[in-house]
């Protein structure tokens, strides 16, 4: 165009396709595309361009301007500058920040995901001075700030103190040498705090740990404080937190998920972004053990002392909380020595059990199982199949070392002559029964068929298409059972080329139930090292499910009408966690799984629509956990459970 180039930017998506509209500069003579380098390669591109009318043009923006309006918080929308107005006045615009939102549109940097969703405009102070003169209580925070030099001041720490908009906090500077002693002697006079200032009234007092190259947002402390004012019994807060480098560059987010005792115990997943309500540490912690580890190691200590010892741990979800990037590496406890940590947590809980140093900051806890070893059934459902189900069947009387347990394997109208004289031959052994399920499959009614006749007091739901890997698999899964509180446990499932199958599941991510680490291999990490530690989720298979039998039938068992075939087990899952029970879920317990091989595929027309009346009943019962499951943290991406930053958090600010 008269020799002049004119730069226009596209949104590529995740999937590498271009699907926008770009208004071309009249008289072009030239179009080049450069794709991003870590995008595509030249060789890689397929281009399709078409002329639209105006009328086509402004329709097109529009279809896809309304929908991402109604999806999105009116917060958010705010921010973004779409408002009803702006569709109207400036739909280019409104266009252009649509594109934005649309979920998995590009990939940014954190730093950027950041600045767009979580940097503090002026309205926002104002909205959250505004609320402060609103509020009738202020807890006060004293914040520790640990230091190489004694009484230093100007640190990062400090200066972030000094930014804050919430105003009722005191500072003390601890050395990092005797800083768990020290500690403890504050805090025999620091359990209540009067507040002073204008409208302040007699309040907890909250207590804050901050190394001197720490930092926290503007709004950490008002954060903290909002959430501390609307819960009651309240004893531990955490943040999700990220990274910070010499340059004030944020990178490396970790988004947590809701307290999960479990995973406190595997690894400290909180890290060093917690307060807790002030009180004297002494009767609860022992600070002479503690003052021979780590600070990352005393933190854990602290913190598993603490929440063992309050009836309520909340979770902020966002990212209030800036580490020192360089110092990151420091901040986790050495292999051993996370290890010596919970051991010590367990016995002084006179909790019985052995811990296993599996990797940097992780641990295995071996729960001691109960003498004499309760009874468990385990339950198969099969139609034909022989030769997995004799895979199955073989590796559970070879392999599993746990002592007590019963087979019933549940014929579902077999028919192969091969299938139906194994069965009978299975029928010799003293601890198989094989009972005959003449009716169209039904996975829940099979199984709740099947509980009715179990003669132990744990249930096993186990597919015909699984084969152990683990030998003590069921050791491990009964051990976390007889736990105080826990109502269902999983297990890690593998394909055949030994990436995983089922990690876990969540809730909400891709629309309805999906599982968690799925196509990593078997000994990667996942996400924050969840991959390779027991914790709580919200639901696991039923592939592999151990539960109480007394639960599952006080429950109904599993969904017979509404979920014949799919997501019966997130259901009963979600059932079992309604009624107050923990679900758990361990890498430890280890077995193949040749996923859908019992039914095979949905492929006919009823099927299809089985599966999706099934995927509608879930939304519907479950609508209010479709968008924050919480054990999957609503920052990360919904569209798809792979732990990547979501296009569209759905995280209310609390000053607006």
């Amino acid at each position: 165009m008269n020799g002049q180039m004119v730069d226009v930017d596209v949104l590529v998506t995740r999937r590498g396709q271009i699907q926008e509209m770009v208004k071309v500069p009249a008289g072009i003579q030239a179009l080049r595309v450069n794709p991003s380098s870590d995008l595509t390669t030249p060789g890689n591109i397929s281009l399709s361009l078409r002329r639209l009318s105006w009328l086509e043009y402004r329709f097109r923006q529009l279809r896809r301007i309304l929908p991402v309006f109604f999806r999105q918080p009116k917060q958010r929308r705010a921010r973004a500058g779409l408002e009803l107005h702006t569709v109207f006045t400036n739909l280019s615009h409104a266009y252009a920040v649509s594109c934005r939102f649309r979920a998995n549109a590009y990939m940014r940097s954190y730093a950027d995901w950041h600045a767009e969703f979580y940097s503090v405009s002026p309205d926002d102070r104002h909205l959250i001075l505004k609320h402060l003169r609103e509020w009738g209580q202020f807890p006060h925070f004293q914040v520790v700030i640990l230091t190489n030099r004694d009484g230093a001041a100007g640190s990062s720490a400090d200066q972030t103190l000094d930014k804050q908009l919430y105003p009722y906090f005191s500072r003390i500077h601890l050395p990092y040498d005797g800083w768990v002693q020290a500690l403890t002697e504050l805090s025999q006079v620091t359990a209540q705090h009067v507040v002073g200032g204008e409208g302040a009234t007699k309040s907890a007092s909250w207590t804050i740990i901050l190394r001197h190259d720490s930092q926290l947002s503007e709004v950490a402390l008002y954060w903290l404080a909002h959430s501390i004012v609307k819960a009651s019994q309240l004893g531990v807060i955490y943040a999700d937190h990220d990274s910070i480098d010499v340059d004030n560059r944020l990178s490396q987010p970790v988004f947590k998920p809701d307290w999960s005792p479990e995973l406190l115990r595997a690894t400290n997943y909180i890290g060093e972004a917690f307060a807790w309500r002030s009180r004297p540490l002494s009767p609860i912690w022992d600070v002479a053990q503690a003052a021979t580890y780590s600070t990352a190691g005393a933190l854990h200590s602290l913190l598993l002392a603490l929440t063992a010892d309050t009836p309520r741990v909340e979770h902020i979800l966002a990212p209030i909380w800036h580490l020192n990037k360089e110092g990151q590496c420091n901040a986790i406890s050495a292999r051993t020595e996370t290890r010596d940590v919970v051991a010590a947590h367990l016995q002084r809980q006179g909790l019985s059990a052995s811990v296993e140093a599996t990797g940097t900051g992780r641990c295995h806890v071996r729960y001691t199982l109960p003498e004499p070893r309760p009874l468990v059934t385990i339950v198969i459902p099969t139609r034909d199949g022989l030769a997995h189900l004799r895979c199955c069947i073989d590796s559970l009387l070879q392999k599993t070392l746990y002592p007590a347990y019963e087979i019933i394997v549940m014929d579902n109208q077999s028919v192969e002559p091969a299938t139906l004289a194994y069965l009978r031959a299975l029928t010799i052994r003293s601890n198989i029964r094989v009972l005959r399920f003449d009716e169209p499959f039904n996975y829940s009614r099979i199984n709740n068929h099947a509980v009715e006749q179990a003669r132990g007091e744990i249930v096993c739901l186990l597919n015909n298409d699984t084969e152990v890997i683990s030998p003590d698999w069921l050791d491990e899964m009964v051990s976390l059972l007889m736990q105080d509180g826990v109502g269902a446990v999983g297990a890690k499932l593998l394909y055949g080329d030994d990436t995983v199958q089922h990690g876990g599941d969540t809730v909400g991510p891709g629309g309805c139930a999906n599982h968690l680490h799925t196509g990593i291999g078997r000994d990667e990490p996942g996400y924050c090292g969840r991959a390779l530690v027991s914790q709580e989720l919200s639901a696991v298979t039923a592939a592999c499910l151990l539960t109480h039998k007394s639960l599952y039938q006080s429950l109904g068992g599993l969904n017979e009408v509404h979920l014949t075939v799919a997501f019966n087990d997130v259901d009963f899952c979600l059932r079992v966690r309604d009624k107050g029970f923990r679900v758990v879920w361990t890498p430890h317990a280890l077995l193949y799984h040749h996923e859908s091989i019992t039914r095979g595929k949905d492929t006919s027309p009823a099927q299809v629509l089985r599966a999706r009346m099934e995927v509608e009943y879930m939304r519907m019962r479950w609508a209010h956990l479709m968008h924050h499951d919480p054990f999957y943290n609503p920052n990360l991406n919904y569209q798809h459970p792979d732990f990547s930053l979501s296009g569209t958090p759905h995280v209310a600010l609390p000053w607006r």
